[in-house]
């Protein structure tokens, strides 16, 4: 990449409506590491989608084309341009209307709407974390903390594990009345979440903190937990699971999402094979949300070998 002085830059890949969901993540997989955030929004009446990167320094359209061609997506459009500072968030914003989840209704600044009677409103503005609760993982992950609540469970430490703007620990917070730990291994996502906690009068309730999993120290002596939520990627669900199993309490809840259904099976296996037990599951688009509990019934499947586990 090639630095700049001042404003950002949009890398645009467009892609037909018929493609298959893990090809999208895949080029999501490959541009994050360098970006500040990354969004999907349906185009052309669903005939495409488009995938927006947003980098603070020009991509390099040679490297852009090499991560493309590594997944077998050179083929797709797509286009490099300068932002005005500001356009990005205003565009986004401009997309991103007010979100009802269960009893949450989550908005940004720029959405002048009474909330609705019996919800639980969080102020999300769209920035440099995922979490505004438009895409249907975060949306099916304040469904399950709902269904739990309705359902009669009772927690008393909750863990947010890649806490983004932090959206599930005030979900999490404001449906027991406890304080919460929300963690992420970004940098930039702590402090957003530390800014976004802070706009909804909420700092003394959840401490946002950076950790890579769970060796971070405040997540480490904050167990043991018995409710997670980890709306992350498969692969880190996968490598957490035992780290999961050893910093929650007997009878803990684990929401996990951020997979795909093609990779339920290797997620199921991962956490049974450390003695957790799916009780619920629902879909949100081509998000399955997983709920599980641990009951030490551990139960083997065949895996890949040489799994790494974070803490």
């Amino acid at each position: 990449m090639r630095t700049t002085t001042g404003g950002l830059w949009t890398a645009r890949i467009t892609v037909p409506g018929a493609t298959a969901p893990l090809l999208m993540q895949a080029i999501e997989t490959v541009l994050e590491p360098d970006a500040l955030a990354l969004t999907r929004f349906e185009h052309r009446k669903g005939a495409a989608w488009r995938i927006e990167a947003i980098y603070d320094v020009e991509p390099d359209a040679d490297i852009l084309r090499a991560q493309l061609a590594s997944i077998g997506a050179a083929r797709y459009p797509r286009a490099i341009r300068r932002l005005p500072q500001r356009d990005w968030l205003e565009e986004i914003q401009r997309q991103m209307p007010a979100v009802r989840a269960g009893r949450f209704f989550v908005h940004g600044s720029h959405v002048a709407l009474k909330r609705p009677r019996g919800t639980i409103p969080f102020l999300v503005d769209a920035g440099l974390a995922f979490g505004t609760g438009h895409h249907e993982t975060t949306r099916g992950c304040l469904l399950a903390l709902d269904r739990l609540a309705r359902q009669g469970y009772r927690f008393r430490k909750p863990l947010d594990l890649g806490c983004g703007t932090g959206v599930l620990a005030m979900a999490s917070s404001r449906l027991w009345n406890v304080p919460v730990i929300a963690a992420d291994t970004d940098p930039t996502a702590v402090t957003v979440a530390r800014e976004t906690v802070a706009a909804n009068h909420m700092s003394d309730e959840i401490r946002c903190v950076r950790s890579h999993g769970y060796a971070g120290r405040a997540v480490r002596e904050g167990g043991p937990y018995d409710l997670v939520t980890a709306n992350i990627l498969a692969g880190p669900l996968i490598r957490l699971a035992p780290g999961l199993a050893r910093h929650t309490r007997p009878r803990a809840v684990a929401i996990l999402a951020g997979l795909l259904a093609p990779q339920e099976d290797a997620i199921l296996a991962a956490h049974e094979a450390v003695g957790f037990t799916p009780i619920d599951r629902h879909q949100e688009g081509d998000w399955p949300i997983l709920v599980l509990q641990k009951t030490g019934k551990r139960k083997r499947r065949p895996q890949g070998k040489g799994r790494r586990s974070d803490s």
